[in-house]
């Protein structure tokens, strides 16, 4: 489990149960393409557990949100519009596990240092070879 019923009181201050904790880490390893067990850098581990506690409180109060919500941007009943911010996932994932994910070490850029193509030394002037 990333994040357990204690780490979401502290961290949140909000009580909830360990059930609803394992349907946030569900959702929370969909969201990052991850299973729990591929992951073992304890960095990643303390923000996945934040990231669940966040998660975790956020379904408390929204659950029936997360699980029947049509996808969608924008909906119109009437003289009342709805529009969801969806460079944040919402309304399925927490905003602040949006925002705590940008720290996960696998989800940021890479860059690769590949060296010469040829292992020989380059020629002092090529013109004159």
């Amino acid at each position: 489990m990333f994040s357990t019923v204690n780490s979401v009181e502290e961290y949140t201050g909000a009580e909830v149960s360990l059930e609803l904790i394992k349907r946030a880490q569900g959702i929370i390893e969909v969201f990052i393409g991850k299973d729990e067990i591929s992951i073992t850098n304890p960095d990643d581990l303390l923000i996945l557990d934040k990231m669940t506690a966040y998660q975790a409180v956020y379904m408390s109060q929204n659950e029936d949100i997360v699980f029947k919500q049509v996808a969608s941007t924008s909906m119109n009943s009437g003289d009342a519009t709805q529009t969801y911010d969806t460079k944040l996932f919402a309304p399925f994932i927490a905003p602040l596990a949006v925002l705590a994910s940008n720290g996960l070490s696998f989800k940021r850029g890479r860059s690769l240092k590949t060296g010469r193509i040829f292992q020989f030394p380059p020629k002092s002037n090529w013109r004159n070879s």
